[in-house]
């Protein structure tokens, strides 16, 4: 096995464990068993059991951040791109619950300020996206033009995390699909109305 593979290897296994036992739960040792070799042997491809994690999170994060982009596409007006995200990202936390599990107990439960501080820069980065979105919905009217976007931003992501939590928690009879959905175009309805009555207040005057 060349040095590459054996390193993805070792990362699917450490996400395996963190998927079975938890972030506390995660180490080294069950990590070395699983794979197959001696605990100091991980050490020949990563510093210690932070850096494996990190390194975890960071291919969870790349999978989500896939899914949601090739929903959104890059064509169609702004509030259906992030509509179609949001579908997609309800979708990835149904079907995915180890995976969307993982990343919230590594959001609440993690001790380490350099975990913290990735998982944080992530949150960060998909709101920039969402809100640089947003400023491409003000470019063609779709969007008031003194929206705050970073607000928004953080407005939908909040919204989705919600649905994530509720899903996580198995009530997804209660709040299906259908109605978390609903909850999103209401949102971005919003904004929509609220640029087209703009417009309207604009011309009138």
């Amino acid at each position: 096995m060349s040095g590459s593979e054996r390193k993805r290897q070792i990362v699917q296994a450490t996400l395996d464990i963190m998927a079975e036992q938890g972030l506390a739960g995660t180490t080294t040792r069950r990590i070395a068993e699983k794979v197959g070799v001696s605990e100091p042997a991980l050490y020949k491809y990563f510093p210690g059991k932070k850096e494996l994690i990190l390194e975890a999170l960071d291919v969870v994060g790349e999978q989500f951040y896939e899914t949601l982009a090739g929903a959104a596409g890059e064509s169609g007006e702004v509030t259906e791109r992030i509509y179609r995200m949001s579908d997609a990202y309800y979708e990835f936390v149904v079907t995915h619950p180890d995976e969307s599990m993982l990343l919230f107990e590594a959001v609440t439960g993690a001790r380490d300020p350099d975990i913290k501080t990735a998982l944080g820069d992530k949150m960060v980065s998909f709101t920039t996206i969402l809100s640089q979105m947003f400023e491409e919905g003000k470019k063609s009217g779709a969007v008031r033009e003194d929206l705050d976007t970073t607000v928004a931003a953080w407005q939908v992501l909040s919204l989705g995390l919600t649905l994530a939590f509720a899903s996580l928690m198995g009530l997804n009879e209660v709040l299906t699909r259908e109605k978390a959905l609903l909850a999103v175009r209401e949102v971005l309805d919003n904004i929509v109305s609220n640029a087209s009555s703009r417009g309207e207040t604009d011309k009138r005057v």
